[in-house]
């Protein structure tokens, strides 16, 4: 496996034989070699070096990154297209491939001989969030990418013979990128073209035959729920999950539910792949299992490696994460810059919920620190909690916590504020951002209760409770008190903001319309639609029946 990416265009496959799926339909490998040509061909004589690439769908990615990569170009691999991705990458593209209007049109077919691919090109650009959120650029050599393609096969390969690789993540990052493209082209399996964002499209593609399932946490936390309301798929051969860590309970979930065993893979974008585990029902933390070519070491300051993914492969990378070596694998004890002060002390906050989870009563528990200098913690009770919550009452409940992890954390380290959810919000990458948490604890004055219902890349649905205390209602009207369109508005652009990750300011509104008041005690959903080619979002808000505001927020600079 180790020279099947410089040799993929070569090998020994029948023109006939399938490369891809797309919307049903299958693509062969001859097809796929032909428009790799044309675009060598057409690429070979511009004169740019780095060329944009952003394709919703993985088998017109593949053409244009092969075909780029036969040219010797560097293919720059943005996350999104918002008009804030763009003006960052002025500059640092000669051109796009696909992407915003301005790319490349298909070439015409064209004679081009295809070659073994350069180990050292420079072969792509992803982009991954540092800890300030400002993205960083992160370059990758065809070697590197290799070399990690080879421990993907070697470790389980055999598993996936013959197997259709679907996914559930963006080929636009890296993950997604090796799982789902690189590895089924380099190894000649069939790659499904699609994203599939919903659980009735994956049980829809299970059901086709033989798979493998790309995942992450965000989306296999609410498969086995999903499940339930469909007719039971079979089970993939292999679920990988990546992105974050998926907790234990819904991995043993989606095994119960589909036995289908759960694969977390531990890695960034940086380091590529370190580790893997599955989770079991013996142990209540898994340790992660090191991939054999990559060397740790487990310094005060965070977990260290060395790894043939990496540019030097003899040079040490620090993570930011903490890790404890157990036997031949290791335990993540959380991230290092999640160290927050709290009356001038440093508290862990990864510590503190750690703590928090240990109790029976929690069944999942995130901490931030609040605009006002205190601890917050948002909490999904187990069913010990929902029912210590009924029969105690909220305050005696949290009073029951605070003193239960006295002994595990200091006392200024206590949750000052709790908010309860269904489950734990989420952007569209899968993540928890500190805003979704502290935007929990603004009830009281400018943001209403929210629960995420759903979240996908295009798609979220927030539900929001308007309670009579909110600011907002304060003087509009006395005797009647309505909620101002523009904090609906307001609501809306924030949380497009916060679920999609979109950093580009907010422009404006298009085809804004209120059609019922807003009254306290409403119960209120808020769908949220994510366009990125037109930089917008569009959004509706609606009371049971009633839509009472609907628009679209526009993203980004004036064009």
């Amino acid at each position: 496996m180790s020279d099947r990416l410089s040799s993929a265009l070569l090998q020994a496959r029948a023109p006939d034989a399938p490369f891809a799926l797309t919307h049903g339909k299958p693509v062969s490998w001859g097809q796929f070699l032909a428009r790799v040509r044309a675009w060598a061909a057409r690429l070979s004589i511009e004169p740019g070096q780095r060329w944009g690439l952003f394709c919703e769908d993985a088998d017109e990615a593949a053409v244009r990154l092969f075909g780029a990569w036969a040219a010797g170009k560097t293919v720059v691999l943005p996350g999104d297209l918002l008009p804030a991705t763009l003006h960052g990458l002025q500059g640092e593209v000669d051109g796009w491939l696909a992407g915003p209007p301005q790319a490349l049109v298909e070439p015409a077919p064209a004679d081009f001989t295809l070659a073994a691919l350069d180990d050292e090109l420079p072969a792509l650009i992803v982009f991954t969030s540092g800890t300030s959120g400002t993205p960083v650029a992160i370059e990758k050599r065809l070697r590197q990418l290799a070399a990690e393609l080879t421990v993907i096969e070697s470790l389980w390969g055999e598993a996936a013979s013959g197997a259709t690789i679907l996914g559930t993540v963006s080929h636009q990052h890296l993950y997604g990128l090796l799982f789902r493209l690189l590895w089924p082209v380099c190894s000649g399996r069939t790659l499904l073209a699609q994203q599939l964002l919903y659980p009735e499209t994956v049980a829809a593609a299970l059901a086709d035959g033989d798979a493998v399932l790309v995942s992450s946490p965000a989306f296999l936390r609410r498969w086995p729920e999903a499940l339930a309301l469909h007719a039971l798929p079979p089970a993939p051969r292999i679920t990988f999950s990546s992105g974050g860590p998926l907790a234990r309970e819904a991995s043993l979930a989606v095994r119960e539910a589909l036995g289908a065993t759960v694969v977390e893979v531990y890695g960034s974008s940086e380091s590529g792949g370190v580790a893997w585990r599955i989770q079991s029902d013996q142990a209540a933390d898994a340790a992660w299992q090191p991939h054999v070519c990559v060397e740790l070491d487990f310094a005060e300051t965070g977990l260290r490696l060395r790894s043939p993914f990496m540019p030097d492969a003899a040079a040490w990378y620090d993570t930011a994460d903490r890790a404890q070596a157990i036997g031949g694998g290791f335990r993540l004890l959380g991230r290092a810059d999640r160290i927050v002060k709290v009356e001038e002390k440093r508290v862990s906050l990864d510590a503190v919920e750690r703590a928090l989870a240990s109790q029976p009563e929690i069944s999942d528990v995130r901490c931030c620190l609040l605009p006002e200098g205190r601890l917050g913690a948002v909490l999904v009770l187990s069913d010990t909690g929902k029912a210590a919550f009924a029969g105690l009452g909220r305050a005696a409940l949290h009073a029951k916590l605070r003193s239960a992890i006295v002994g595990d954390v200091e006392v200024l380290a206590l949750p000052r504020r709790w908010r309860h959810v269904d489950s734990m919000p989420l952007n569209a990458l899968g993540k928890t951002p500190q805003a979704l948490l502290c935007a929990l604890f603004g009830a009281s004055s400018e943001q209403p209760e929210a629960h995420v219902l759903s979240v996908s890349d295009t798609q979220a649905v927030i539900a929001l409770e308007v309670v009579p205390s909110l600011a907002a209602f304060e003087g509009h009207f006395p005797d009647t008190p309505i909620l101002p369109g523009v904090v609906q508005l307001d609501w809306a652009m924030r949380w497009a903001q916060d679920m999609f990750g979109i950093a580009a300011p907010f422009r404006g509104v298009d085809a804004l319309k209120f059609q019922h008041v807003v009254r306290p005690g409403c119960h209120l959903q808020l769908s949220l639609e994510h366009l990125p080619a037109k930089s917008a979002v569009a959004f509706r808000v609606t009371d049971g029946e009633r839509t009472c505001a609907s628009g679209r927020l526009m993203f980004g600079a004036a064009r």
